[in-house]
């Protein structure tokens, strides 16, 4: 697997962050699990957990899920798992999508914390501590990520919410992305995790109904992570039920109350 991953995998910060040691914990800082959901990314999901390991506050647990792949995921995950204590495997028999892949993964996670990366994403030296130190007072920390295209350079830091209103910047689209935010746990459970119906605009709909229930939501001013494009296709690549499901977000009423015209 070493020597594919050699090979395909995209842009890394630092060599640091495929470092296979698990870091220390910050006393003051909440505990946290991390869930990686992965279809068809045995090229990658190597370096999306080796991103979470050398995070300088270390994760509980960390939770792999195989959603059904049809290449060899599963077998690359089981053995991941087997040599980190606190990586775990979860093999689905059949691809559920993104949202059931976390739901399974959440369930398996005990941290007050937890934060859903995807598996050909990478988290950057610093981003749990950096996220976590802001959550007192809050439920879900958002900070910024930065795209990597093929094998380019990671472009500027971004993030569709700025840090204002909250549901005016939903009520414009899906503005925040698991691979950059982490979540009170509870809150997760609160609003019953991802909505598997959702195959895409799921993360858009899961902040709706968190920021409907009362999440508090922060921003800081930190890049977080990388947003990877690798082979394959990352959501459904179909105009016409994107609108749809975009359309069914929107008719949330928490957000169709502010967008109903004046």
């Amino acid at each position: 697997m070493h020597a594919r991953l050699a090979k395909d995998a995209m842009y890394l910060p630092t060599d640091d962050c495929r470092s296979d040691l698990t870091r220390s914990t910050h006393a003051s800082l909440p505990a946290y699990d991390v869930v990686i959901p992965c279809y068809n990314r045995a090229h990658v999901v190597g370096d999306a957990l080796a991103s979470v390991l050398a995070q300088d506050h270390a994760p509980t647990r960390i939770v792999l899920v195989d959603d059904g792949s049809s290449d060899n995921s599963d077998a690359v995950i089981r053995r991941l798992a087997s040599m980190h204590a606190n990586v775990e495997a979860a093999v689905l028999p059949r691809n559920g999508g993104a949202s059931n892949a976390r739901n399974v993964g959440v369930s398996l996670c005990t941290a007050p914390w937890v934060a859903f990366l995807d598996s050909d994403d990478i988290w950057l030296p610093g981003a749990a501590r950096a996220l976590l130190d802001q959550a007192a007072g809050h439920d879900i920390i958002v900070g910024s990520f930065a795209r990597v295209e093929g094998n380019a350079m990671p472009g500027e830091p971004e993030c569709g919410w700025s840090g204002g209103d909250i549901r005016r910047a939903l009520a414009t689209g899906g503005v925040i992305g698991p691979s950059w935010s982490i979540v009170r746990r509870a809150i997760v459970t609160a609003v019953a995790g991802f909505d598997p119906s959702f195959h895409n605009c799921n993360d858009w709909d899961f902040y709706t109904r968190a920021a409907a229930d009362g999440a508090r939501f922060a921003r800081i001013d930190r890049c977080v992570a990388l947003y990877r494009t690798v082979a394959g296709a990352r959501l459904v690549d179909d105009d016409a039920i994107n609108a749809v499901n975009a359309r069914r977000v929107r008719a949330h009423p928490y957000l169709a109350d502010l967008l109903q015209p004046a």
